[in-house]
Parts: C-alpha cells; structure tokens; sequence
C-alpha cells in the first residue's frame, strides 16, 4: 500500500488492523483513518495510497493528498479530543465564587433559605464546617423555585377561601366584667384564635404564619394591649404572608 523504499515508515501488523506510522495510517474492516499530526510539510505533489479494505476479496484504493502545513487532526499532546466536552460546573460563577444555599442565618451573610455567591475559601473554611450551607446548582435552584411556587400557589387559593368565610364572621364572648364594664381579666389574641379555629375544620387555622394581627375598639382605634372593657371590636387575622387578611367582628358582654 505504502513505497517500501520510504525510510522512516515502520509497519506494525496486529490481528484486526494494520497501524503505520509518520503518518499515520490506520486500516480495518469498517474504516481508513489518516492523520498527518507528525508529518513533515510536504510539496504539492506527494502523494500516498490509503486503502480502505472491505473485505479479503475485493480491495480498493483511494489517492490521498498531504496538504503542506495542514493543521493536525489530534491535539497537541498527541491525543485524540474527548468525543463530548467537560460538564459546566454550573456553581461556580464571576471572580471565582461559588453559587451556595443557606441551611441558616448567618449574620452578615444571609438568611435560612437563600442562594448567594461566596468565595470559596470563606465556604469551605466556615459555612461548609458548620453545616451552615451546600452547594447548589443552577437546575437545582430551577427545580426549588418551580416548587416554591406551587406551594406558595396553593398557600394562595386556601387563604383566598378562609377569607371569604371569615369576612362577616362575628364571635360573641362573654365574661365576668365588674359594674363599669371591666374584665375580670383581658382577653388576647391567642383566646381569639382559639375562638375563630372553633368554626373551621381541624388544623385549618393552625399555620404559623396565620395569627391576628390586630384589634380595633369601637372608634376605630388599635388597642395595644388585651381587650378589658365589654363592647364591640374588629379583629383583623393575616391569613398568609403577602398581604391576605380578613377582618371579622368581636362582641364582649358581661356574664
């Protein structure tokens, strides 16, 4: 296949293939394969044979020409490139910072919750050996804010609901009051949740977030302690963080 009268060919015969080197040309059943990676510029007009051997009786053969200063088809430490590139790190970002989450608050740092760039140093060193934070991809992060926002949907359309039932809503208590309308003790704000969850199903109204907010007297005034006076109130209840809040109607008397 090859003028044997070139000196720097070296022929090496295998079972399957046959390698020749400088340059290096390799035959099999199914593929020729050319590089020219080692290969001295040549003129315009040398000119090599590749034989592309499909079977033990019926051979073919293709003229190849080497192209003077062609650009070698291997790297340059003489290997062949990975066939699919180096997974992107996607938790490193600008300056060399890595993309963490907060398992806690952190004072100068960040809350419980949050995904923030830091150096890794100050990651390594002390977020990660305090168990404060984790490293965190950009799908991951996707992932987290796609389920935030289903819960926070759902948190929406039940708060939606319990406000519809509050408004309008009136509690009636009564109470030991001396003959100028005092309580005999005042009644708080946890007495009047507990009064409110009476009326809902089991677990309704047991959320953190869902607590009063406030109590207005009857000139509309906000009471900054417990109610102590018989009379007409409005109790306001935040229902969900954001802003969703019923108000609904407080009646003390006298026992």
């Amino acid at each position: 296949l090859i003028n044997p009268s070139h000196r720097k060919l070296r022929i090496l015969t295998m079972k399957s293939f046959t390698l020749v080197s400088t340059p290096f040309i390799l035959l099999s059943s199914n593929f020729a394969y050319t590089s020219t990676a080692f290969v001295t510029p040549a003129s315009q007009t040398t000119t090599i044979h590749e034989a592309t051997h499909h079977s033990k009786s019926n051979q073919s053969f293709r003229p190849t020409h080497l192209v003077p200063r062609a650009s070698p088809t291997v790297g340059r430490n003489g290997r062949f490139p990975p066939l699919f590139g180096k997974k992107k790190d996607t938790t490193l970002g600008k300056g060399g910072k890595i993309q963490v989450k907060l398992l806690k608050h952190i004072a100068g740092t960040g809350s419980a919750g949050e995904v923030i760039m830091v150096a890794p140093a100050f990651f390594q060193n002390k977020l990660q050996r305090s168990g404060s934070a984790v490293r965190i991809s950009d799908d991951e992060v996707a992932k987290e804010t796609a389920e935030k926002e289903q819960r926070d949907k759902e948190a929406s359309d039940i708060a939606t609901d319990l406000k519809e039932k509050i408004e309008g809503m009136s509690l009636s208590l009564s109470r030991k009051a001396g003959p100028d309308g005092q309580l005999f003790g005042g009644i708080g704000y946890k007495l009047i949740l507990g009064e409110l969850k009476k009326n809902f199903p089991k677990g309704a109204l047991d959320a953190k977030y869902i607590k009063i907010a406030s109590i207005k007297d009857e000139d509309d005034k906000n009471l900054k302690h417990d109610i102590k006076v018989v009379g007409e109130y409005t109790g306001t209840i935040s229902l969900l963080k954001g802003g969703v809040s019923a108000d609904f109607k407080i009646s003390i008397s006298a026992e």
